[in-house]
């Protein structure tokens, strides 16, 4: 069984941070030097603030369990995050006044099987959608760095999201509409 649930600064930091860096970091070698006190920092005041004020950036988990196999034995983690999703706000562009929700991470376990990790990034999208509409914000917007995000923008037209390159949005209230629709 996997479980959504607000991201808590005292419970869900050091994973956050170990999947993103561990699974993802390695995208910005070579650009950005990598820092994961800074990460922590981050995460943890970004964590702290949505305990009292949810309008303002939305981190999410999911946990579930994982059994590792190691032959002769079997280890399982009943908590094991399988996911966790980052939106903020107050992205604009230069040629509008409308205001944009960006995703800052969409990251799932990539052990997981293909099926299970579309799952998650659709339930990532549903919260995206659901948090901005929640809080009036008009555009959401999904970004990849990776250099792989073909299937990642697929779900995302799939969803009606416009897509360009490694860009995908869509006016919320649009998107709103599909989520009533399923």
């Amino acid at each position: 069984m996997m479980e959504w649930s607000l991201a808590h600064p005292l419970h869900d930091v050091d994973d956050i941070v170990d999947i993103a860096d561990g699974w993802f970091g390695h995208e910005a070698d070579g650009i950005l030097n990598r820092d994961r006190r800074v990460f922590r920092h981050r995460v943890t005041v970004a964590t702290t603030e949505q305990l009292f004020n949810k309008s303002r950036e939305f981190i999410a988990v999911c946990r579930g369990s994982k059994v590792t196999d190691h032959g002769w034995f079997h280890l399982d983690d009943p908590d094991h995050l399988k996911a966790f999703c980052w939106f903020d706000r107050g992205g604009y562009t230069t040629y509008s006044n409308e205001e944009i929700s960006n995703a800052k991470f969409h990251h799932v376990d990539l052990s997981l099987s293909p099926r299970v990790r579309v799952k998650l990034i659709n339930e990532m999208i549903d919260q995206h959608i659901l948090w901005a509409h929640t809080w009036g914000v008009p555009v959401v917007c999904s970004t990849s760095i990776r250099a792989e995000h073909d299937g990642f923008m697929k779900i995302h037209k799939k969803r009606g999201f416009t897509v360009n390159g490694s860009y995908a949005w869509i006016r919320t209230e649009e998107a709103a509409k599909c989520l009533i629709n399923q």
